[in-house]
């Protein structure tokens, strides 16, 4: 697993850094705070003129979605996923805050229609209470964002594909309806990772024998394949039919016996062919039987 971590909140790109991680094992089921101090050190040791500090800073996804050190790696963050270091720790939550829950509504005096919330769609992300929440209040997407190599865009809306991040959030959602506050099911980013599985999850080419196998009783036969070509060059499609038909008598339900007289067949007059024109080498004998 692979993230790229970015600091471009200096005003001098000369302070900018990206840094690319490769992930341990074990990180991946660690905390996120291992990512926060690798890159702190880093950046210290080539800034030390603009020394970072692990509290004064914060993580964040490349839907400004605040990364909690204590979070595990995995359960937020995608393969080669895009994250952003932001300058003030996230502010602690109030105790209002804290109390808007279902169980501490009542204490507040504040009416559940008035709470404040976040939309969790994808692509919105605005603000919104429960009394002003309308039908198409909200324009979102549909799948999750698609952020692979240097292309960012949205699952659900393949063809509008951009290069940088303030371009990717001006891309008008393909869905229109009521905000909602519950998180999307499922990834959240799709990746590299996602990306192969989807391929690697598509029928694979088939092998010659497997064709081969499917055609199997469908293909045109080889005799049906040799009277298109006598037909082709000439010859009566009633008089091969009849041969057919004869041989048909004498090795009943045995194709290849039928294939193998046809051959001798057409061998002795293409030895006779042969023969009439300086050919060498006498004709086969035939049984007589």
């Amino acid at each position: 697993m692979k993230v790229y971590i970015h600091y471009v909140e200096p005003a001098a790109t000369s302070l900018h850094q990206t840094l690319k991680i490769t992930l341990p094992r074990k990180w991946e089921d660690g905390p996120i705070k291992n990512l926060l101090e690798t890159f702190v050190k880093n950046y210290n040791d080539k800034h030390p003129e603009n020394e970072l500090e692990i509290d004064g800073i914060r993580l964040e996804t490349e839907m400004l979605e605040y990364l909690s050190p204590s979070e595990i790696v995995k359960e937020r963050i995608n393969d080669r996923a895009d994250l952003y270091i932001k300058l003030g720790a996230r502010a602690n939550q109030s105790s209002t805050a804290r109390d808007l829950t279902a169980g501490g509504l009542a204490n507040t005096g504040i009416d559940e229609l008035d709470i404040v919330r976040v939309c969790k769609h994808f692509g919105c992300q605005k603000k919104f209470t429960l009394r002003t929440n309308f039908d198409g209040e909200c324009r979102y997407h549909s799948k999750p964002p698609v952020f692979h190599e240097t292309a960012k865009y949205w699952s659900c809306c393949p063809h509008k594909k951009v290069w940088d991040f303030d371009s990717f959030v001006q891309i008008p959602g393909c869905c229109t309806g009521r905000h909602s506050d519950q998180k999307p099911i499922g990834n959240q980013y799709l990746g590299g990772n996602e990306l192969r599985g989807n391929t690697a999850s598509q029928a694979k080419l088939k092998t010659v024998d497997e064709f081969n196998a499917e055609q199997n009783g469908t293909a045109e036969k080889p005799l049906d394949l040799l009277k298109r070509a006598l037909v082709t060059v000439g010859c009566s499609a009633s008089d091969f039919d009849k041969a057919r038909a004869e041989l048909n008598k004498r090795f009943p339900d045995n194709e290849k016996e039928v294939m193998a007289e046809f051959a001798t067949e057409f061998s002795f007059g293409l030895h006779n062919v042969i023969g009439t024109t300086g050919g060498t080498g006498p004709p086969p004998v035939l049984p007589t039987s």
